[in-house]
């Protein structure tokens, strides 16, 4: 079987910083929204909640697996160096620099690719007994914010992009459009929770005294 070019490379890499970053910005966004609405289905938003973060780090994981054969940035950036020739946007020296800078951005989030990679091998894709035995461990010895899991997917999408840029003059942004639609879905909720309230207070002609979604006691709502 022939291996890949380095475009379909490039591209493959693309998509798993496009997925994993989109599920990051679905849990960010859920974690910020607001608490009432996600208690009216308490168990769907933690679920989806917490696999959008568990496969936001998987994607990580894909991008710098150490599994032999793996198609990674390094294998992009190995393949980049022996291929300078064939980049027509940017002089071997460019490429080289490209390529230099590159493995100096990957080198500053060895902290927390190694904290990912440790997650991955011991919880995510394989349960190791000693986290099952004691799963705060692997929590304090591979500690990961979202700030980090952030800086990893613009550092990496930076990468692809200098590397597309100067191969085949591919620019832009790695972004779904309407990725960020989850916030009408959340927004429906609120209108159905306000318009419930509403009709409360007007059949039984007093005031809710229960958990009220933000802006309710301000607007008027109807469900459509």
């Amino acid at each position: 079987m022939a291996d890949p070019t380095f475009k379909q490379i490039v591209d493959a890499l693309k998509n798993q910083v496009l997925i994993g970053h989109s599920y990051l910005a679905v849990a960010k966004g859920l974690l910020e929204a607001d608490p009432v609405i996600l208690q009216t289905a308490p168990t769907f938003f933690g679920l989806t909640t917490d696999g959008a973060l568990e496969l936001a780090q998987m994607a990580l994981a894909r991008l710098y697996d150490k599994t032999g054969g793996a198609v990674t940035i390094e294998k992009m950036l190995a393949r980049a160096t022996q291929e300078l020739g064939l980049f027509q946007r940017g002089s071997k020296q460019e490429v080289s620099t490209a390529i230099t800078n590159s493995r100096h951005a990957m080198e500053d989030l060895k902290p927390v690719l190694a904290a990912i990679r440790r997650r991955r091998n011991e919880w995510l894709t394989h349960l190791d007994p000693r986290t099952v035995a004691d799963p705060k461990a692997l929590a304090a010895q591979a500690k990961l914010t979202l700030p980090d899991l952030e800086r990893a997917f613009h550092e990496t999408e930076e990468i692809l992009i200098r590397l597309s840029c100067l191969y085949d003059g591919t620019v832009g942004e790695l972004k779904f459009i309407g990725g960020d639609d989850y916030k009408m879905a959340v927004d429906w909720i609120r209108r159905a929770k306000c318009a419930w309230i509403e009709r409360y207070e007007q059949e039984f002609h007093t005031e809710w005294t229960g958990p009220r979604p933000k802006d309710c006691s301000r607007e008027k709502f109807e469900l459509l």
